[in-house]
């Protein structure tokens, strides 16, 4: 007998859906672990091989597919609990993520106060460079300014950086360079940039989705460091899928290359590869590989862009 089984971690309880090549099908629930979530996630496996008198190991043999969702990243953004981040940005502009859209939701309220951004403003770090709505270079990006703003977030304890520049999505050679200073300066640091998270036009819209990608990479990556030392261990990490917000599934190992955000740039052609070559069943390998780009963490992480 073979078995599927989908799995949606949440902040109280862990459920899981099983289906048996005969046809059955069998829900489980179980606590969920805020600590470290993947043991919730063995603990649900552990109870289903325990109801059909197998071992976990013996359970991960028969699994021909684990397609696995969570909520990781949204109860960090709503609790304030997630990275300790800093944002480089142009010039000009480091108080988008205050001014948003432009939108007031209580226009005739002049008590109203907006959502107090992830970032806050002394964490806000403006740099001279301009391209224009083109790509084309206006002004120099100031690389001493970037290294200036990289070593004052050093000093202040950042863990996590976020790169915007405005019309980077036109050319991504300021944040490219920014971003290569970014890591000579913070090795460690989370590393988010947005002409690799979010090339679109709008730039608050760009502003926020990189931010918040900054914000929750690290709590994203522990966890998927953690479930997938779980799953190898029992033998069931190659049959892994995550679940995506924007519909669809990507196959595990793009879901850890994003996470780790330790290469920009190189995220999209490492991922097709890992996935061509993985054990994915063959329709996960084609609805990830006709995806539109690699999945950022606040898709993989079902979370919000702002």
């Amino acid at each position: 007998m073979s078995f599927k089984i989908g799995i949606d971690v949440g902040g109280t309880f862990t459920d899981l859906f099983l289906w048996s090549s005969d046809g059955g099908v069998e829900t489980y629930k179980t606590l969920s672990t805020p600590e470290d979530p993947s043991s919730g996630v063995l603990d649900g496996l552990r109870e289903i091989a325990g109801v059909h008198d197998l071992t976990v190991e013996d359970l991960a043999g028969q699994i021909t597919t684990i397609v696995h969702g969570t909520t990781v990243t949204t109860n960090p953004t709503l609790t304030r609990s997630g990275a300790r981040t800093g944002l480089i940005t142009t010039e000009g502009v480091r108080d988008a993520l205050e001014m948003r859209r432009g939108i007031r939701e209580e226009q005739y309220n002049n008590r109203f106060r907006n959502v107090v951004p992830l970032i806050p403003r002394h964490a806000r770090i403006a740099v001279r460079g301009r391209l224009d709505y083109r790509g084309v270079e206006i002004e120099p990006l100031d690389l001493a300014g970037v290294r200036r703003a990289a070593r004052l977030l050093k000093a202040d304890g950042h863990e996590a950086i976020a790169i915007c520049f405005m019309n980077a999505f036109a050319n991504s050679a300021h944040e490219r360079a920014a971003a290569e200073v970014v890591k000579a300066e913070l090795p460690d640091a989370y590393l988010s940039v947005s002409s690799e998270v979010l090339p679109t036009v709008r730039f608050y819209n760009r502003v926020s989705t990189t931010a918040i990608n900054a914000y929750l990479g690290p709590i994203l990556r522990d966890y998927f460091e953690s479930l997938t030392s779980k799953l190898t261990a029992i033998g069931a990490m190659t049959r892994t899928v995550a679940a995506l917000l924007r519909k669809g599934v990507t196959a595990m190992a793009t879901a850890m290359i994003r996470a780790s955000a330790a290469n920009p740039g190189s995220c999209e052609a490492v991922s097709e590869s890992q996935i061509a070559t993985s054990s994915v069943p063959p329709v996960v390998r084609k609805a990830s590989l006709t995806g539109m780009r690699a999945p950022s963490i606040t898709r993989i992480g079902h979370s919000i862009a702002s």
